[in-house]
């Protein structure tokens, strides 16, 4: 967060971890004077803002969105590119995910650390005096975040322990059982529209990066169509498009680029502070909290990782339409890097940076940083601080055209599609009927949104996951990985946590 720049960033970052330890250790005896508890820190207003900067404190971090649950869990899974086998590390990718798999581990308990540090904020800071108003956006600000990695958690591993209360009694507390994935929803809806009532639309701009009113519409309606409620997701994406607090960046490469975040197109994203002198972890110390992914999507010449190459079949769906000047969609430069006149990777032209037959495929471009020379330059996975862009403008547009498609209104639907293909100068659909209109508006998510972790979630949601795979074996050349139906669909539940709570069980398959 950039708020004064160095709070959410940073100052209190330790807090999280004595907070989160609340959750898991009480009715001991023993006493440590050293220890905050809930009965002696939920006292005054700074209290408060210190609680909420432990929920967002969670974002960047390795475990969660300052790599492994981007690049791992969730662009590696995707059918839009093929990870190359490393053990322990592409696992997921590579469909070979098993309960032990410490990259499971790490997301999903600096999840829950996130959950527990929400859930006391939410319990606690109703009690505080302070300024009435403020305390109001706290609690929204605390609603949103919890609703938002809940979807997260939700989308990884589907029957998930749902805790929206403060643990303050016994361990039982803690052993929560599976929730379906639509008691989870049913949870976040009712977050978001708590969250949606109490969030500012814009702050000021030292806050910048906060959750806002935009951010919490945004996400009630994601929630909606991901719950196939076509018409109240259409309602809530409208009301963000017609606010007129966002729009399309005139430069799509703008969305992807370290000088150009926080930008008109984005409603919510992963402040990153490149803090390199930290180290690997969660949150609870001087951790890394930077874009460390990149390691994992760059080519591998240019990477400590095995990494990944771009599938041909996102390659061709790019060259199957040009621009109304007939040139190539401008989006496939800023996505992809191949063998084209003046291609760059990093500091080298594409012919001197790869032989054999790495020059002949095709390789991640969004979101690296050529300014640098590697993908681990200038610091140590940590570095970069080219923001995440969690939800922007671009991906609320095709939501809706979406959401209003499938409950059977087209003409708006084709409107919003439009409105994205302009801003890259391709040509206007006309006369589409619904279902070729979903296929197309399904395409475009493609040629808008690869490469920025929403692909395997849109497979899921679809119901095509398991036949997209199966039907395409190549999609996993480099690995031969084998998708395996009702299985791989969610990741498996990390082995210790099953083992420790009776009342949780393994995902199927596993």
């Amino acid at each position: 967060m950039k708020i004064s720049n160095c709070n959410i960033k940073g100052i209190f970052v330790c807090l999280v971890f004595m907070l989160a330890s609340v959750e898991c250790v009480d009715k001991l005896d023993v006493q440590d004077p050293n220890r905050l508890s809930p009965v002696s820190f939920w006292k005054t207003a700074a209290d408060a803002e210190s609680g909420l900067v432990a929920v967002y404190s969670s974002l960047p971090t390795i475990p969660l969105f300052g790599r492994i649950g981007v690049a791992l869990l969730l662009i590696h899974r995707s059918d839009e590119v093929d990870p190359f086998p490393q053990i322990n590390v592409n696992d997921a990718g590579t469909f070979n995910a098993t309960p032990e798999l410490g990259r499971l581990n790490e997301p999903w308990g600096e999840g829950y650390k996130m959950v527990a540090a929400a859930n006391q904020v939410l319990a606690n800071v109703p009690n505080v005096e302070m300024d009435a108003a403020r305390k109001d956006q706290i609690l929204g600000e605390a609603y949103f975040l919890r609703s938002f990695i809940y979807f997260y958690l939700v989308n990884q591993w589907g029957n998930i322990p749902l805790v929206v209360d403060e643990v303050t009694g016994g361990v039982e507390e803690i052993f929560m059982p599976n929730s379906t994935p639509d008691q989870v929803y049913q949870s976040m809806i009712a977050d978001l529209v708590q969250a949606q009532a109490k969030l500012p639309q814009t702050w000021p701009s030292d806050q910048v990066g906060r959750a806002t009113w935009g951010a919490a519409t945004a996400m009630l309606g994601k929630t909606y169509l991901y719950t196939k409620q076509y018409a109240q997701a259409a309602t809530e994406f409208k009301k963000v498009i017609d606010s007129g607090l966002y729009d399309l960046t005139a430069d799509y490469a703008d969305n992807f680029s370290e000088e150009t975040t926080n930008n008109i197109e984005s409603l919510f994203e992963v402040q990153y502070d490149g803090n390199t002198t930290g180290g690997w972890g969660g949150t609870g110390g001087n951790v890394w909290r930077g874009q460390a992914w990149e390691a994992d999507i760059a080519p591998r010449t240019f990477s400590s990782q095995q990494s990944v190459s771009v599938n041909p079949w996102v390659f061709d769906l790019f060259m199957e339409q040009q621009t109304t000047s007939g040139e190539i969609d401008p989006r496939a430069y800023a996505t992809m890097s191949w063998d084209y006149p003046g291609a760059m990777m990093y500091q080298m032209s594409f012919q001197d940076a790869f032989q054999g037959d790495n020059l002949t495929r095709i390789w991640v471009r969004k979101y690296l940083n050529f300014e640098n020379e590697t993908s681990l330059s200038p610091g140590e996975w940590a570095g970069d601080t080219n923001n995440w862009r969690l939800i922007r403008f671009a991906d609320v547009l095709l939501m809706y055209a979406e959401a209003l498609n499938e409950s059977g209104s087209d003409q708006d639907a084709l409107a919003a599609l439009n409105r994205v293909r302009a801003r890259s100068d391709m040509p206007a659909y006309e006369g589409l009927d619904q279902g070729s209109l979903q296929q197309a508006i399904r395409d475009e998510r493609v040629r808008e949104l690869a490469i920025e972790g929403y692909r395997y979630w849109d497979l899921l949601r679809w119901g095509i996951a398991a036949q997209r795979f199966k039907e395409n074996p190549e999609l996993r050349t480099n690995s031969n990985g084998v998708f395996v139906e009702n299985k791989h669909e969610y990741l498996p539940l990390p082995r210790q946590d099953v083992d420790a709570n009776p009342n949780l069980n393994q995902n199927p398959g596993y």
